[in-house]
């Protein structure tokens, strides 16, 4: 009896510490990433331009966020395009962001594979995905 509680512990005691070092904490996404942006689908979003892109992505505010900074690359020059937080969904298995305008309401969702991030930009109501984004980690 006293050696079965003892395995118990121990095994609760290792899916603690597995807990404490999710794969998904923020630190897997704090870093410059260099990748492209590109359209996926110009009907919903005529607008759209395949961009080359940088993205840095810092602590953000809030526990368990990340601050996404996202420029794209004109002429050499970085531009800001936009900022906002992405948080970890563990249902969706990706960070996520849902960013509203006056001019669209969108979905970004990021994932991360060793120092590769890949993701996508999803148009709402229509759920139409519009931007594919693929980089990889400085």
């Amino acid at each position: 009896m006293k050696f079965m509680l003892r395995v118990i512990v121990v095994a609760c005691a290792a899916l603690a510490v597995s807990a404490a070092q999710s794969p998904h904490s923020p630190s897997e996404l704090i870093g410059t990433w260099r990748g492209t942006s590109t359209c996926s689908d110009r009907e919903a979003a005529p607008a759209c331009k395949d961009e080359v892109v940088i993205y840095d992505f810092t602590p953000g505010e809030a526990a368990g966020s990340v601050h996404w900074k996202a420029d794209k690359v004109v002429n050499g020059q970085r531009r800001t395009m936009g900022e906002f937080d992405v948080v970890y969904n563990p249902s969706e298995s990706c960070w996520r962001a849902d960013l509203q305008t006056p001019q669209f309401n969108m979905v970004w969702r990021v994932s991360v594979n060793g120092k590769q991030l890949t993701g996508s930009a999803m148009l709402l109501p229509g759920k139409q995905i519009v931007r594919k984004i693929e980089a990889r980690k400085d």
